[in-house]
This record gives structure tokens, C-alpha cells and sequence, in this order.
């Protein structure tokens, strides 16, 4: 339920909370000043209304956040941050309080509820005594998000020293060396989900900074459908990418990007090796010419994807002897490949 009125007066705040009390409903109360609202501005009302079947909220006025707060202050105009907390569904009715404290808006309304959030103590309100006179009850919502306005101003003004950085130009045409990752560039591990896992295979970190030197642009597209099938979770999947490029970091090696398929081959998706589509949306970001790229996987699906996007391919065989034109058995052959500039398929 949002707020019913976007400001009530106090004559027209006493008439809503008197037709809620008819129906036995249950008043609560609180205040302030939600300039730049945050997340703990809404787990602290959400807390509140929690507590009491009707929430009123009373948004000081600009005049009385000056005053208490400091001239600088409030951010946002009074009819914004009331706009914004009369947004909320946690939140029942907004009034205008240009008081400093609450005491007149809580001798008229009575909610049976005085709510404060955890920057206070019950001790430390001094409307507590007020509330408890006609048989109120005061209740402080601790505090579960470090955050405050001010914490945000501070932030905003550091930030603000910082000129943005440059974008980097992009190599435009630069030849890519698309990889794949498991079983290729690392050993395979069916639905890798552990980073302290991951192991480079040999030769790759020395064949990929040599193929770094040597112009190309480092890419891996790699086959997830773990994501999909629930085996691994995003955050997982980077941690293992993480991994093998601070192993891979120890020989000079930047990789420019990943792109992955999360699906299962049930999905029927059009970016899943052997589909082409990670190979063609890496082409145009990169602007490079598929003719002069080049794929270094370890299956077929690698070899088909590639193929497809125009680009040639490599086949690490990983011990099996090589039985075709474009099949290696080492990493270390398939890089001392590329950079002779032979033909593969």
C-alpha cells in the first residue's frame, strides 16, 4: 500500500488516523529527513511498518533541516524527498513536519507507535516521555546498512577530484587468437566450480605471451552450460577466471576479453560452440578480419564454431597423434604454428 496523499495536512492527517483507529488499526509514527534516500532509510521503514498495521512518516521541512542538520543541508527540496518516501509501499501517509521535533505532530496524532531508526537510543529520545504518557510505546530499529546521506556526500566529493580516465583506443583490425579455455588453456575439470583448481597447461603461458608480442589479441570463448545446469553460479565462474589469469599474469599475458554461453545444449542457443555467434560479436567489437584470426581449441565444436565465423583453426590433440592438417599436439606447436604464418584450416 503507497501513501494516500503525496502531503496531508495535519487536519487532514488527524481525519485519516482517526478513520484507522475506527477499524482497530494500529498507528505508528516516525520522522525525518530521508535526504538522498538509501538503503537504510527503506530497511528502516519497511522495519516500521512491520511493526503497526498504519505508518505515518512526517519529512522535516527544508526550514528545520537548515536549522538542525546545517545551512548547507537538505540536498533534495522537501517536495522531492517527500515524493520519494511517499513512494514507497511500506509507507501509509507523508506529512510536511516543519517542526525541529515531533512533539506537536505526536501530542495530536497519539500513535500507539513511536518509531526512530538505530542512530538512536530509546534513552536519547526526547519525545519518549511524551509517548509513554498516554501509554505509547518507543521502539528503535537498528541500524543494518552502514550508509548515511552524508556518507554519500563525502563520497560524492571525493569522486568529484577525479577527472575521468581516458578510454584506451582500440586496436582497430588487430588479429584475435579466440582460446578456449577448459582443456585448453587449463586443465579440464568437468563444471569447474574451484578456483584453487585451475592449473595453465604447459606451454600456454609462454605460447600466449608470444602470441601477444606477436600482435594478436588474446580472446577466450568458452562453453558454461554449468551456469545454466545450476552446477555454478556467476560469481564462481569469475573467481575461476580470476584465478588463471593471475597465473597467467606471471608471464605478461592480458587477456582483452571472455565470452561465454551459459546454456546447456538443450537450450538450442545460437552462441554455444560449435554456433558462431561469441566468434562474430567478438569480430565487431574488435573490428578485426576474421580471415586473419585464428582459434586454438581442443574439440571439434571449437574448430566448427571458428570455421563458421571465417576464422582458421587449430586442434590441440593433447597427446593423440595429430591425424589432420590443422591438428598440434602441444600448445607450444600450435602457437610456433600461427606465428610462421602456415595455413590451417
Amino acid at each position: 500500500m503507497t501513501a494516500e496523499h503525496d502531503e496531508l495536512a495535519l487536519d487532514e492527517l488527524q481525519s485519516l488516523v482517526s478513520d484507522w483507529r475506527s477499524e482497530s488499526l494500529k498507528i505508528g509514527f516516525t520522522c525525518g529527513a530521508f535526504d538522498l534516500l538509501h538503503a537504510g532509510h527503506v530497511h528502516y521503514l519497511k522495519t516500521a511498518r512491520s511493526l503497526c498495521d498504519r505508518l505515518v512518516v512526517a519529512v522535516n521541512s527544508d526550514r528545520s533541516v537548515r536549522t538542525y542538520k546545517n545551512p548547507l543541508r537538505p540536498v533534495i527540496a522537501e517536495r522531492h524527498r517527500m515524493s520519494l518516501v511517499t513512494a514507497l509501499a511500506c509507507v501509509d501517509a507523508v506529512t510536511l513536519m516543519d517542526d525541529i521535533r515531533p512533539a506537536r505532530l505526536i501530542e495530536t496524532l497519539k500513535p500507539e507507535i513511536y518509531i526512530k531508526g538505530g542512530d538512536y537510543s530509546i534513552e536519547g529520545l526526547k519525545s519518549a516521555t511524551l509517548v509513554e504518557a498516554y501509554g505509547g510505546k518507543c521502539v528503535v530499529v537498528p541500524i543494518e546498512h552502514e550508509i548515511s546521506s552524508s556518507e554519500i556526500l563525502r563520497r560524492i566529493g571525493e569522486l568529484s577530484l577525479y577527472a575521468a580516465p581516458e578510454q584506451p583506443r582500440a586496436r582497430r583490425g588487430a588479429p584475435i587468437a579466440f582460446l578456449d579455455r577448459d582443456g585448453t588453456l587449463i586443465t579440464n575439470e568437468p563444471f569447474l566450480n574451484d578456483p584453487a583448481k585451475v592449473k595453465i597447461r604447459p606451454g600456454v603461458g609462454e605460447g600466449l605471451r608470444a602470441l601477444q608480442d606477436g600482435g594478436f589479441r588474446l580472446v577466450v570463448v568458452t562453453n558454461q552450460q554449468g551456469l545454466g545446469l545450476g552446477y555454478f553460479d556467476y560469481d564462481t565462474f569469475i573467481a575461476v577466471n580470476s584465478a588463471m589469469l593471475k597465473q597467467l599474469a606471471l608471464f605478461g599475458v592480458a587477456i582483452s576479453k571472455f565470452y561465454f554461453c551459459p546454456h546447456s545444449l538443450a537450450d538450442g542457443c545460437d552462441c554455444r560452440k560449435p554456433g558462431s555467434k561469441l566468434f562474430e560479436n567478438a569480430l565487431r567489437d574488435f573490428h578485426s578480419r576474421a580471415s586473419e584470426c585464428v582459434a586454438i581449441g581442443d574439440m571439434p565444436s571449437d574448430a566448427a564454431a571458428a570455421e563458421r565465423a571465417g576464422c582458421k583453426t587449430i586442434l590441440i590433440t593433447d597427446g593423440r597423434p595429430p591425424a589432420f592438417d590443422n591438428e598440434v599436439s602441444t600448445f607450444t606447436e600450435a602457437v610456433d604454428l600461427i606465428l610462421k604464418g602456415c595455413s590451417t584450416r
